[in-house]
């Protein structure tokens, strides 16, 4: 699917990024039958019906108890079971190939100049619980053969992550030579960096090696369309309003994501994109658009964007 790619100035839009992924998200047709035991999390790909009455809950034998599209939950398992429901048929978890790039990455650090990968580890942790299917690739050196090997064999994926990643790479430019480059950016910070391409009618997200920016991709861009591909509801993640205890500057052309520590006296927010930074976060708050930052006692809502799924 080659064509005319955008030049590595060029960006779109957060909601203009979700949309061009989204078009490439059809909704997997493929099936699994599964025991109720292990069925939480899962999509039904048809009603779930009784087979026994229910009668706390008016539920009789042949009705609908769950319908198709619904998500179970660990709550439903209990209707279900009362139902006289042994096993689902629902829908397979969509299939996501992450594909970590950069020299000198390792998956555990064997000399002076490695370092070991984690954006791609961490991802997949994410992918796993938010309902995909994961396979997680070792890193991959900016060697153009051996990089388009990578991206290629994980084409029979629904979609493709690439972490490591920036406008003007080797990376980047042999994705064009296999398919599309639909943005070389996107209009947020930090990750303004990430990327949007489609190679063989499959979406491609392409995120920066920063742990905090790939993470602000991936739960802004990939999350909604993993939720697309599998057919489930993209819920919100719980907030919690509180003061912040210093202010936050952004800029104005940008959605801004900040990582906050949540204590008694408010949210602070915490520098640096590094790991650490990621992992000590408790919450994150999104400065619009048109918005050159907050003050310090402004009311704020914090996403808690550990919950899952």
């Amino acid at each position: 699917m080659a064509g005319a790619s955008p030049t590595d100035t060029e960006e779109c839009s957060l909601e203009t990024a979700r949309r061009q992924l989204g078009s490439y998200a059809v909704p997997v047709d493929r099936t699994d039958r599964i025991p109720l035991s292990v069925a939480v999390g899962r999509v039904l790909a048809i009603d779930a019906t009784a087979s026994e009455q229910v009668q706390d809950a008016e539920i009789g034998v042949d009705e609908t108890v769950f319908e198709r599209g619904h998500q179970v939950r660990p709550a439903d398992v209990g209707l279900l079971k009362a139902a006289g429901v042994d096993e689902l048929l629902v829908r397979q978890r969509p299939q996501v190939g992450i594909l970590p790039t950069g020299d000198e990455l390792a998956q555990h650090v064997s000399g002076a100049d490695a370092r070991t990968e984690t954006a791609g580890f961490t991802l997949a942790q994410y992918v796993d619980r938010w309902g995909g299917k994961v396979t997680y690739r070792d890193p991959v050196a900016d060697d153009p053969p051996a990089l388009r090997m990578a991206v290629q064999r994980d084409l029979t994926r629904d979609m493709l992550v690439v972490t490591g990643t920036e406008p003007g790479d080797t990376l980047r430019e042999v994705v064009r030579e296999l398919g599309d480059v639909v943005a070389d950016r996107v209009a947020i910070s930090p990750g303004r960096e990430t990327g949007l391409a489609v190679v063989e009618n499959r979406p491609v997200l392409l995120l920066p090696e920063s742990a905090v920016a790939a993470r602000v991709g991936a739960l802004q861009l990939l999350r909604p369309l993993l939720k697309a591909f599998g057919d489930a509801p993209l819920t919100p993640h719980p907030t919690r309003t509180v003061p912040l205890t210093d202010g936050i500057d952004a800029d104005p052309s940008l959605r801004t994501f900040v990582p906050l520590a949540v204590d008694e006296d408010g949210a602070t927010p915490l520098p640096g994109t590094d790991i650490a930074t990621a992992t000590r976060a408790d919450g994150w708050v999104a400065v619009p658009e048109g918005t050159a930052g907050l003050a310090a006692g402004d009311s704020v809502d914090v996403e808690n964007w550990d919950y899952l799924p």
